[in-house]
């Protein structure tokens, strides 16, 4: 199937144009990369992060081509038929490789008008009528890459060596997921309802239209960047690590009238099992109180998956035989928790009620 593949990304004006006006922090990858402006680099992302919790990144060194493949063959994919793309379907598995049809966003009670496909470094599930593995095994490989000069920036700024992340990660759950949001028939269904991502971080090179909104200062913007940059986005646990130093900012997706959206995005995760308790000096940084709970990585993503209807039966009983809510609980109870710990409890809450009601 040949596809006419063209890539939205975000405005049309290039960088250097003086009318532009971008609404989140960029930095240049190139200032990484100079001796004299790296610490310059390392500080503007540490600032986008515990400010506004999204930046992007002009000049970020991946290879058009890679970009361009991957996003052909996720094109391709979701425009084969519902019963073909059913068949890299796992529901065993908690959404974490293969086809999803859809997840309904924490707190809400609707499902999403979209489609996904994960795809991880290994165990994977790919469609045996297609070309899919080749060009998403590439861009995975390019956007590690991409990802690790980010993680050194995030380690430092937290006073950790620049492995501190990577050590994690190079090893750990980073995945794809290739999007697929169709023509909205209703319009008071978001392609993306508003959420927060449970990773460390997250990078999306580009898509097909826009719609991405980030809550800032009270209300919704829309996300504009320069031409060919990346937009990076912090998630819950990197927001637990720092004690919420750096943001896991609330974003959502709008639909557009009568259009539809594909986008790639790269969820960098650590290993299962690595701690995700707040750092200690992350902890002096914003006033000395223990604010997020002391969890895995595991432990935080099977809190989610449940509130996303994903989990699955082995996942809901690792996560209450873990004490995780336990802990959430108490800090809760103290009264230090901070509000998406609070949010974090109060889901579970209603999910117990509900039970109990069944």
């Amino acid at each position: 199937m040949a596809l006419m593949l063209t890539l939205w990304n975000f405005p049309s004006e290039t960088s250097e144009s003086p009318a532009f006006d971008a609404t989140i922090p960029v930095v240049d990858m190139n200032d990484y990369f100079k001796e004299e402006t790296r610490d310059r680099f390392i500080s503007k992302v540490a600032e986008a992060l515990h400010t506004v919790g999204f930046f992007a990144v002009v000049n970020p060194g991946i290879a058009v081509e890679d970009l361009e493949r991957g996003y052909a063959a996720s094109m391709d994919f979701f425009l084969h038929p519902l019963e073909q793309k059913l068949e890299c379907y796992k529901a065993s598995i908690n959404g974490q490789r293969g086809y999803v049809p859809s997840e309904t966003a924490q707190g809400n009670s609707v499902k999403d008008c979209k489609e996904f496909y994960h795809i991880g470094r290994k165990s994977n599930i790919w469609p045996t009528w297609m070309n899919f593995q080749e060009p998403m095994e590439n861009l995975i490989k390019a956007l590690d890459i991409h990802s690790e000069i980010l993680q050194i920036a995030f380690a430092k700024a937290l006073g950790e060596n620049e492995r501190f992340l990577i050590d994690m990660t190079e090893t750990g759950e980073c995945l794809i997921r290739a999007l697929h949001y169709p023509p909205n028939p209703n319009p008071s269904v978001p392609w993306a309802a508003q959420h927060t991502d449970i990773d460390l971080f997250t990078i999306l090179p580009m898509a097909t239209e826009e719609g991405l909104q980030v809550f800032h200062e009270g209300q919704w913007i829309d996300v504009r960047v320069p031409k060919d940059a990346f937009i990076v986005n912090g998630g819950d646990k990197l927001q637990n690590l720092s004690n919420g130093y750096f943001k896991s900012s609330l974003h959502r997706v709008v639909a557009k009238p009568g259009l539809e959206r594909f986008s790639i995005v790269y969820f960098v995760h650590p290993r299962d099992n690595d701690p995700m308790d707040p750092l200690p000096q992350a902890v002096s940084m914003t006033g000395g109180v223990k604010r997020y709970p002391e969890a895995t990585s595991l432990e935080l993503l099977a809190c989610r998956l449940r509130e996303l209807g994903l989990a699955s039966p082995a996942l809901l009983q690792f996560e209450k035989e873990s004490g995780i809510m336990e802990r959430i609980q108490a800090l809760v109870d103290s009264g230090d928790a901070a509000d998406p710990v609070k949010l974090t409890y109060e889901v579970w809450q209603k999910s117990q009620n509900t039970e109990e009601a069944n």
